[in-house]
C-alpha cells in the first residue's frame, strides 16, 4: 500500500516535470565552453536582493569566451563601475532576453560599436539600446569575454534569462539540464513565536543532523509555551560537479500531513528584490528562510499558503511537522519533528496605533519634517514616528525595519550654509543621500528608516597620480592608472584627456582605480584626469610624460 509520504514525493516529482517542461524547449546552448560549475544559483539570498540568474565559475580565468545562447540581436549594452559592470542583453525570437554580466571586454564588432558611441558622447559609463538590425548575433557566436567588472568578487559570468515583455528573470535551471543527483541539506530549524502576528520573533533554534542519509532534528520533540508558531530553516544545495553551497529552490511544510506552506524560487521580479530581507534573516550567525509570510506581500514565489504559513494549534496534543526541500532536478530531503503547546492562548489583540499601513499610502506632515510612504513600502503595518531630535537629526521609524521600497523624506533646513545649498546631503549613519534643496526644504529618498542629519559635501574627490609617472621617464606607456576616492557623496563621473583629446577610460569601484589604455604607446604628452562627485565637486590632475 502506498503511504502518504510516497504520494507526496510523487507529487513533488510531477510538479518539477511540469515546471521543467515549461522551459526546456527553448533550445538554448550554454554561454561558455567548459564544464558547468554553478557557484551561485537563481533565488540565492544576497544583500537586499534575490540573485536573478546563474553564476558560472571561470575563476581564476578571465577572458573566457562568452557565446550567444541562441540567434537574436544585442538589444541593450551597459557599462558601469558597479552593478553588472560591463553587460550585454540579447533579445531572441522566442520571447526571451539573455543577459551576460561582469564581462572584461566585448567581442570585436560590439566593442567597435560601443567605443564609437563612447567617443561621440564623451561618456565612459553609458547605456545603449541598439536597433534589431544593428548588432545581430547567431547561436554560438562570440559576444564577449568573462571578467570581474562591476560589483563582482571574482572572475565569473553572471547569466540570466528574462521574459521579454515583463523583464522578469526566470530560473535558468529549469532550462538547462545541469547534472545533479545531490539532495539538498537542511542544517537548522527555527521556531518563531507568532502570538503577535504583526511582530513575529524567533523563539528557538534546532540543529539538524544527517545520520545514515536521514535528516534528524537534534531535539525532535519541541514543547512550546504558546500555541501559535511558524517555522524557518537553514540549509544548502549542491550539484554533481560543484563544491559550492547554493540556495535551496523549493520548500514545503505540512502539519499532520496537510500542506500549509509551499514556495518555489521562480520568476522573481526586480521590484520584489528587497523582499529578500523579509523572506530571510540571520539569527546567531545562521541564515534562515521563513516558511511563512508577513501580513502584506506581493510576490509570486508562494504556491500554497494556509494562514500565511502560521500555525495555531487547537489543543495541547503532539502534532507532526514535516519540512520537505527540493532542487530543480527533483532531488528531495525531509526532516520531521513533533510540536505541542502547553497553553492555548491564541493570537493577541494588537492595540498598536498604526499610521503606516502596508496596503495603502501614508503621508506624515509636520512643521519640520515630511514623509511619503507608498503602499508596498513596508511588509507589515507600522507606527512610524517622525520628529527632530535634540541633536537636530530627523528621526523616522525604526532603523531595523526592512523596507521593500524607498520612501520620500523632506527635512526643513532653518539655517543653510551660505552659498552651499548645492552641496547639501543627508546622512543616515554611513549612508550619504543626495537630493535637492528647494524653498527651505531638503528632499530625498531613502530605502531605510533611521536618524538623518544634514551635512555638506564641499570636498573635491582625491586623485593620486601614478608614482612611476611623477618621475621623469622617456619609456613608452601603454596605460595609465589613477587612484581616486571621495569623502562623502561618492564618485559620479571621470574623464581622461591626452593632449586635451578625450580618451575612453574605465573606473573599477572595487579598487578605486581609473584606468586608461592607449591604442599606441605614448612617449610624450600631457595626460589629464578630471573626477567629479555626486554634488558637483571636481578634482583635476595632470601627468607630463
Amino acid at each position: 500500500m502506498i503511504n502518504f509520504r510516497t504520494l507526496f514525493l510523487l507529487f513533488l516529482i510531477h510538479c518539477f516535470r511540469i515546471c521543467y517542461a515549461q522551459y526546456n524547449g527553448l533550445g538554448f546552448i550554454y554561454p561558455i565552453d567548459r564544464e558547468v560549475v554553478v557557484t551561485g544559483n537563481y533565488g540565492e539570498i544576497r544583500p537586499n536582493h534575490f540573485h536573478a540568474g546563474l553564476d558560472f565559475s571561470t575563476d581564476p580565468v578571465a577572458n573566457l569566451p562568452i557565446k550567444s545562447v541562441a540567434d537574436g540581436y544585442v538589444s541593450r549594452i551597459k557599462i558601469s563601475s558597479g552593478g553588472y559592470g560591463r553587460v550585454l542583453y540579447v533579445t531572441h525570437t522566442n520571447g526571451y532576453v539573455t543577459v551576460y554580466a561582469h564581462q572584461k571586454k566585448y567581442a570585436e564588432k560590439i566593442d567597435v560599436y560601443v567605443k564609437k558611441k563612447q567617443t561621440e558622447q564623451k561618456k565612459n559609463e553609458l547605456e545603449l539600446f541598439p536597433a534589431p538590425g544593428e548588432l545581430p548575433v547567431k547561436k554560438g557566436e562570440l559576444i564577449g569575454y568573462s571578467g570581474n567588472s562591476g560589483s563582482s568578487t571574482g572572475p565569473h559570468l553572471h547569466f540570466e534569462i528574462r521574459e521579454e515583455q515583463s523583464e522578469i528573470p526566470i530560473n535558468p535551471l529549469l532550462v538547462y539540464d545541469v547534472k545533479d543527483h545531490v539532495k539538498p541539506v537542511i542544517t537548522h530549524l527555527v521556531i518563531y513565536n507568532t502570538k503577535d502576528s504583526n511582530a513575529v520573533v524567533s523563539q528557538s533554534m534546532h540543529p539538524v543532523t544527517n545520520k545514515a542519509g536521514k535528516l534528524t532534528v537534534t531535539k525532535s520533540n519541541i514543547i512550546l509555551p504558546q500555541n501559535t508558531f511558524a517555522v524557518g530553516f537553514a540549509g544548502y544545495d549542491m550539484a554533481d560537479a560543484s563544491t559550492s553551497k547554493n540556495n535551496i529552490y523549493e520548500a514545503k511544510l505540512t502539519l499532520d500531513g496537510q500542506l500549509i506552506y509551499h514556495h518555489q524560487l521562480n520568476t522573481i521580479s526586480f521590484d520584489n528584490g528587497r523582499y529578500v530581507n523579509v523572506f530571510s534573516e540571520k539569527v546567531a550567525g545562521v541564515k534562515y528562510q521563513k516558511c511563512f509570510t508577513p501580513s502584506c506581500y506581493d510576490i509570486r514565489i508562494y504556491k500554497s499558503l494556509v494562514n500565511g504559513g502560521k500555525v495555531q494549534l487547537k489543543d495541547t496534543l503532539w502534532h507532526t511537522i514535516e519540512l520537505t526541500v527540493a532542487d530543480e532536478k527533483g532531488n528531495t530531503n525531509q526532516v520531521i519533528c513533533r510540536v505541542k503547546a502547553t497553553r492555548l492562548e491564541g493570537y493577541i489583540s494588537n492595540s498598536a496605533l498604526y499610521n503606516a499601513y502596508c496596503y495603502k499610502d501614508c503621508s506624515i506632515k509636520k512643521d519640520d519634517i515630511e514623509c511619503e510612504i507608498k503602499a508596498g513600502t513596508a511588509s507589515r503595518s507600522l507606527f512610524v514616528a517622525a520628529y527632530i531630535n535634540k541633536l537636530g537629526k530627523a528621526c523616522v521609524g525604526n532603523k531595523n525595519e526592512s523596507l521593500l521600497k524607498a520612501f520620500s523624506l523632506s527635512v526643513k533646513v532653518n539655517k543653510p550654509l551660505k552659498d552651499k545649498a548645492s552641496k547639501m546631503v543627508l546622512m543616515n549613519e554611513d549612508n550619504c543621500l543626495t537630493g535637492k534643496y528647494e524653498n527651505g526644504w531638503f528632499k530625498t529618498e531613502s530605502k531605510s528608516f533611521g536618524a538623518f542629519g544634514i551635512a555638506y559635501d564641499t570636498v573635491a574627490p582625491k586623485i593620486i597620480m601614478p608614482v612611476s609617472k611623477k618621475k621623469a621617464s622617456q619609456s613608452p606607456v601603454n596605460a595609465v592608472h589613477f587612484k581616486v576616492s571621495d569623502n562623502l557623496s561618492g564618485i559620479a563621473d571621470y574623464n581622461v584627456f591626452v593632449n586635451d583629446v578625450w580618451q575612453i577610460a574605465e573606473y573599477d569601484a572595487k579598487t578605486a582605480t581609473v584606468s586608461c589604455y592607449f591604442n599606441e604607446p605614448l612617449v610624450s604628452g600631457i595626460i589629464k584626469i578630471e573626477v567629479s562627485d555626486k554634488v558637483g565637486n571636481k578634482a583635476k590632475q595632470e601627468v607630463k610624460l
